[in-house]
């Protein structure tokens, strides 16, 4: 079997759905399947081509101002003479779609998306503008309408989202993501990492971290921050925020300034292994989401073994576990009252859930088998 991978990032780059791309190839490979990857140039010390794990790399150099616009021109002619001699074209949402689909249609190749999240309507909220959320809401119906062989839904509420698109139920396949990996020395005591970024033992630490993006909500965190410090005494923030969206980035920082410097640890940049070390010194995680497709901070800070605040939207009702609370989104009252009840220990709780790659990689192999047979 020969499968060729299109989308618009992979590692180095940095994200969620470059950890699920990355993941699913690799595990591929192994499995014996030959693999291509049609992906951008990441970096300039990074080679064009390179093979990783027995799986070919091509990476394409791109403008950075309208990336995907120019990875959909001058992808294409590599698609082509790549997935020529392939089983399957995969496609990834939204960088890998319309060059999956034409390409297929040349070469008279069956297809799998895999959708990361699906907006539908919701672009006019996310969006800056309205011309931009009408444009990605309209582009968003119309891919989905296109008739690959299969969509891989990495959630129960993005294939909800699909069916009311339009997508024919038949045609969707949930295959959970597996789970990111968390590594950090556990050698150090809780007392001895908070000391390390001027905490104190008897702090009750709230956490929050990600990208500013524009389903982040951490807006709204910063907003609620200040009257969680007037009402819980003994509380502060831990914040590991790095740039997303250049408006909420500004917005959060503006906030942030107006906050007790001593009470809140802010980071804008740290190391995995040091993210999640800090991580673990924390009381409580606090996810704001206004929208997630699967949930990635949410699975890890349940596998941190920690207790979760979050937004109560997308797939985090479906994939949350251990000790919790789930409130409305895009509000700093819900943020505050949630904190509240997070400190006098008012949680609900349900048996951790494990989301393991084995099996995401299997299903994606059986569904390959399903479709080219």
């Amino acid at each position: 079997m020969k499968i060729c991978f299109v989308t618009d990032s992979y590692p180095p780059n940095i994200g969620g759905a470059e950890i699920v791309i990355q993941n699913i190839v690799e595990g591929a490979a192994k499995s014996g399947i030959e693999v291509i990857v049609i992906t951008t140039k990441a970096k300039d010390n990074f080679s064009f081509h390179s093979k990783i794990n027995e799986s070919r790399i091509i990476r394409i150099r791109v403008p950075k101002y309208l990336s995907r616009f120019w990875f959909l021109i001058l992808s294409f002619p590599r698609i082509l003479s790549n997935a020529k001699d392939a089983d399957i074209i995969h496609g990834t949402s939204y960088g890998g779609i319309i060059q999956t689909y034409i390409a297929a249609r040349i070469l008279k190749k069956p297809t799998v998306v895999t959708v990361h999240e699906f907006m539908g309507s919701r672009w006019k909220k996310f969006a800056k503008n309205l011309f931009a959320g009408t444009f990605y809401q309209t582009a968003e119906s119309l891919f989905i309408k296109l008739p690959f062989s299969k969509f891989a839904a990495v959630s129960y509420y993005t294939k909800e989202r699909l069916i009311e698109a339009g997508a024919p139920e038949d045609k969707i396949q949930v295959i959970y993501n597996g789970r990111s990996s968390i590594e950090f020395s556990d050698s150090k005591s809780t007392i001895e990492i908070r000391k390390t970024i001027g905490l104190n033992a008897d702090d009750f630490v709230f956490a929050a971290y990600g990208r500013t993006g524009l389903t982040k909500g951490f807006e709204f965190l910063v907003e609620a921050i200040p009257n969680v410090l007037k009402e819980i005494e003994n509380s502060k923030f831990l914040l590991i925020l790095t740039k997303g969206d250049k408006r909420i980035w500004s917005r959060v920082n503006t906030a942030i300034q107006k906050i007790d410097k001593n009470r809140v640890v802010f980071f804008t940049s740290l190391e995995r292994e040091k993210l999640f070390e800090y991580l673990s010194a924390s009381d409580v995680i606090v996810i704001p989401s206004l929208s997630e497709g699967f949930g990635y901070t949410t699975i890890e800070a349940s596998m941190l073994g920690k207790k979760i605040i979050a937004s109560n939207v997308g797939a985090i009702p479906e994939v949350i576990s251990g000790y919790h609370l789930l409130v409305d989104p895009q509000s700093p009252e819900a943020l505050i009252k949630g904190c509240l009840k997070a400190y006098k220990q008012e949680f609900q709780y349900r048996e951790p859930r494990i989301f393991d790659w084995d099996s995401s990689i299997n299903n994606y192999i059986k569904l390959y088998r399903e479709i080219i047979n």
